[in-house]
């Protein structure tokens, strides 16, 4: 019969894994949604100042960074040399065929550039500080919540049930249940009194810590809707107090 763990003892590779991806992603997303909100000012600037000019696609290449192993691409580039020196070259458009690509050589354009900078581009430069700033506080918001779970949910739970599992398995334990039984007075009993279901589920116990108060508290553990159901089934359970907490030290078929 397949035994699963729960508590302390449960593999938490997957959701640790996924938290980090989220963190990162959400880190990431709200950095770059601020350096847009501050480089408002330099889209203003461009478009008070870029002046429309008419400029010359001199070249074309293949394009490695839109191709693939089903689609090549071949981009066509422009180039305008202002009277004041400054040569504007950019990218303008990006073709399927190279036949298109070639044709398009020796056509005229219209551009916009910047008489302050070697800035160009083909649309008009625009700026919005509200929306910007809407957005960079939108992508903010998670990121708190985000870290929280990486932090607590991730890094400092799987720490602390290390630090339990060591305890009741001495400073060898490698995580395999078969070759280790737990140590002396170190796995009590506790009685579930509370299952609070959401996406997630708490559980509440009563039982006895290390110095012999009765206690009741919520386990810092997320289990299953499944796994809450077990326990709240089984009703006196396997704990390990530890400190200020316990670990469930449980085992589902």
């Amino acid at each position: 019969m397949d035994v699963k763990d729960i508590g302390v003892k449960k593999n938490r590779f997957l959701i640790s894994l996924l938290l980090i991806l989220a963190a990162i992603a959400f880190v990431i997303a709200c950095f770059f949604m601020w350096f847009d909100y501050a480089s408002q000012d330099r889209y203003k600037n461009l478009s008070e100042n870029a002046i429309e000019v008419e400029a010359t696609i001199v070249s074309y290449h293949y394009d490695y960074s839109t191709s693939s192993k089903n689609t090549r691409n071949w981009a066509t580039v422009y180039e305008y040399e202002s009277e004041w020196g400054t040569v504007y070259k950019g990218r303008y458009a990006v073709h399927t065929d190279e036949s298109t690509a070639k044709a398009e050589v020796g056509e005229k354009i219209k551009i916009y550039i910047d008489p302050n900078s070697d800035w160009s581009d083909k649309f008009m430069p625009s700026f919005n500080y509200e929306r910007a700033l809407i957005d960079a506080i939108i992508w903010s918001i998670p990121v708190p919540f985000v870290l929280y779970l990486l932090i607590y949910r991730c890094i400092y739970r799987n720490i602390m049930n290390k630090k339990i599992q060591k305890k009741v398995y001495g400073s060898t334990y490698n995580n395999d249940r078969f070759i280790h039984t737990p140590l002396p007075n170190t796995v009590t009993q506790g009685e579930v009194t509370k299952v609070l279901k959401w996406v997630v589920c708490y559980v509440k116990v009563k039982y006895n810590d290390e110095r012999g108060a009765t206690i009741e508290k919520w386990a810092r553990a997320w289990f299953t809707h499944k796994e809450a159901n077990f326990l709240q089934d089984r009703k006196t359970i396997k704990i390990v107090p530890y400190k200020n907490t316990y670990g469930i030290l449980e085992e589902m078929s």
